[in-house]
């Protein structure tokens, strides 16, 4: 409640002339001591409320006012009240609010058993400054990191306002309604309050001076309008974590920077593209006997392997995987050997889809709906590159007179008579055993020769144009290619050289991992690649 002393209007005297009659007892009480029948009330007050600008209409400057009340000394700061500041350290008590248009003060703070006395020590007023509803301005530093901003005004009516936006840069209040773009660093607040007038109140609305007929909008059947909330623009003001950036080091980083932001984050996901929902998750055994199937939590995995309680990958060969069903099986001749009991399946399951919007707080929605439970402790969203068909082929074959160990893909020196005919008899390449590789089969008579790769070095297996020629990938177990002997010609000579190029099944692919600046917290830390493929199934 609100306490306010009692103060007289106006004092009269009045005569009266009191008369006695006979037969007639006049009874008086009278006390003769002053203690007597006397009583002591207690008033507990929650608010004290004074005008610190009565009888005269100006508008209070941010941060003048300085008063007493009893002992305690009272300062504005924006709005706010603070009682016996601390000149050292410059804090203080927060006690209450001032209206800087009325000059209303409202105490809600002070030192108990002191007197009422008030004293205004300090108070600067103006005409000049004409109060504002909306306020508009940038920050010197961008971008701004998002939920960092916090915006003060002083109000003339309600005292201190204390602003924040969410992590879309939106400020929403019954008084405050702004928007922050956290990349420009552009901060736009309106101050209002939506208000439904009614016969009540219309006349009141209405007799105000910035009352335009046009404010009024309707919401169903309702009639409102945006009473302002007059603010004093010199008393805004802001806190804010900016982001600065290091220009990046082309020579560091591998490549140029010049296409890329100043921040160094490139966007992954786009309208059109694919993504990807991912869930990995743990699961312990409850046994480790052979040939025993544990069903999992989840169906349809997409991946999954099995570990000891050390984090030992058990070999691959000792189980199999239902990936439709959710299904672990250990193999008949299982044994745990020097594998430590239990054993962890660690799997994982996706969605894959087509991204149809893309907004700027990260939420993408896809063009269908996802298919598993998803929570957010363990799931991630990641999008991805997409490979397509892939197909082995060689090319650039041509002959030359003699081997000069340069790698170039038009032949060099005298043009020869010999050639192999490719156009009958190609090269044959395989996706699983081809590489990318420049080759060059070097004749050491007429009919024998040896083949040497600019990566791969010299092969140890020599050929015949007599036999098909065909050395064995050693990390595929099956042929780089295959050179067929019906397709030699005449005419070879010792020196001579067939070359060409194979074209491997394989998508170029810059894995860079980014780690910011800090302390180590682990002495070891991993990662694994893994493809994602899809395949026909013949029913």
């Amino acid at each position: 409640m609100s306490f306010y002393s009692p103060q007289p209007s106006s004092v009269q005297g009045e005569q009266v002339e009191l008369k006695a009659f006979d037969a007639v007892d006049v009874q008086v009480k009278y006390r003769d001591t002053s203690g007597s029948n006397s009583a002591t009330h207690t008033v507990m007050a929650n608010k004290l409320k004074l005008d610190l600008s009565s009888g005269f209409d100006e508008q209070i400057l941010t941060g003048s006012a300085r008063f007493k009340v009893g002992a305690d000394t009272f300062l504005d700061r924006t709005g706010l009240l603070y009682r016996n500041v601390n000149p050292a350290n410059n804090s203080g008590i927060q006690s209450g609010v001032i209206q800087y248009g009325t000059g209303i003060v409202e105490i809600d703070s002070w030192t108990p058993n002191a007197d009422n006395m008030v004293s205004l020590e300090s108070l600067t007023t103006t005409t000049d400054m004409l109060p504002v509803n909306k306020i508009s301005f940038r920050t010197p530093i961008m971008p701004i990191r998002p939920q960092s901003l916090t915006v003060v005004v002083g109000t003339l009516e309600f005292g201190q306002l204390t602003l924040t936006a969410d992590e879309n840069g939106v400020i929403e209040t019954s008084r405050a309604h702004g928007q922050v773009n956290w990349e420009n660093g552009f901060i736009t607040i309106y101050f209002y309050t939506k208000t439904r007038i009614a016969e009540a109140n219309r006349a009141e609305i209405e007799a105000k001076d910035w009352y335009d007929p046009l404010l009024e909008y309707q919401e169903g059947l309702d009639t409102y309008i945006n009473v302002p909330v007059w603010i004093d623009a010199s008393s805004v003001r802001y806190n804010a974590v900016a982001y600065t950036y290091i220009p990046l080091d082309s020579e560091i980083l591998g490549l140029s920077a010049t296409r890329l932001p100043i921040d160094g984050r490139v966007p992954i996901f786009r309208v059109g593209g694919i993504g990807i929902v991912s869930s990995s998750k743990a699961q312990e055994l409850p046994s480790a006997i052979a040939g025993t199937t544990y069903d999992l939590n989840d169906q349809r995995i997409s991946w999954a392997e099995l570990e000891d309680a050390n984090g030992t990958k058990v070999a691959f060969d000792l189980y199999t995987v239902d990936y439709d069903y959710g299904r672990v099986t250990l193999g008949g001749d299982f044994v745990l050997g020097n594998l430590v009991a239990p054993l962890t399946v660690k799997y994982r399951y996706q969605d894959m889809g087509l991204i149809r919007d893309v907004q700027i707080n990260g939420q993408l929605t896809f063009t269908k709906p996802l298919t598993h439970h998803y929570d957010a402790v363990n799931t991630i969203v990641g999008s991805a590159l997409v490979i397509a068909d892939m197909q082995a082929r060689y090319t650039r074959k041509f002959v030359q007179q003699a081997w000069n160990s340069v790698w170039n893909d038009e032949p060099t020196g005298s043009v020869i008579s010999a050639n192999f005919n490719d156009s009958l008899y190609p090269i044959q390449v395989t996706n699983k055993g081809a590489i990318q590789e420049r080759w060059a089969i070097v004749l050491t008579g007429n009919d024998t020769f040896y083949c040497v790769g600019e990566y791969t070095g010299r092969l140890a297996l020599t050929g015949s144009t007599s036999t098909d020629y065909a050395p064995t990938n050693p990390i595929t177990g099956v042929p780089y290619f295959i050179i067929k002997k019906e397709g030699w010609g005449t005419g070879w000579a010792n020196g001579n050289v067939l070359r060409f190029n194979t074209v491997a099944a394989n998508f170029p692919v810059w894995v860079i991992r980014t780690v910011k600046q800090s302390e180590p917290a682990v002495l070891s830390d991993q990662f694994q690649i893994m493809l994602r493929g899809d395949i026909d199934r013949r029913l």
